[in-house]
């Protein structure tokens, strides 16, 4: 299986160290060029993404500069990349946390998951213990923002309520 991914789930698991999860779930994961710029900035959590270390992780710029500019009216420039680039390859999968651009993304016919949802998933199989403690990491070391309403739904699905 294939995936695309925007920045903010790579950088979630990058700061919470569950990056391995990515090929047992997706195989090969691949970021649009605007993505892979902004994880090369470091940041006081964590410092830049380990591409070198994640050899399931390839860098890929989307072809259609046409569908990413009209995408640009509605999300930002690695959002834009990462729909574009995941219509193109033919994925469902897209790991997008942002909320327009999750919304862009299943209008368009796609499936995203975030780091949330991941969390859910690692609960679930097992591979975590809890996801309350993790979100409160990516809360206070990313400054992740989690509404109240997300954070109860999230935690019902992980079997935490």
């Amino acid at each position: 299986m294939l995936v695309v991914s925007d920045t903010s789930p790579l950088r979630g698991l990058q700061v919470l160290g569950l990056t391995h999860l990515l090929p047992l779930w997706y195989g090969q994961v691949v970021v649009p060029t605007a993505d892979a710029a902004e994880l090369t900035v470091p940041i006081a959590a964590a410092g830049p993404f380990p591409f070198a270390h994640h050899p399931f992780i390839r860098v890929a710029a989307p072809s259609d500069l046409g569908r990413v500019q009209t995408l640009l009216q509605q999300v930002d420039k690695g959002e834009a990349e990462a729909i574009a680039l995941a219509l193109e390859l033919n994925v469902t999968t897209i790991l997008m946390d942002e909320v327009d651009g999750r919304a862009v993304a299943r209008r368009l016919g796609l499936s995203p998951t975030g780091v949330l949802g991941m969390l859910v998933r690692a609960k679930r199989e097992r591979l975590i213990a809890a996801a309350s403690p993790l979100i409160e990491r990516l809360e206070r070391e990313i400054e992740f923002r989690v509404s109240a309403a997300l954070r109860e739904s999230v935690l019902r699905d992980a079997g935490e309520l």
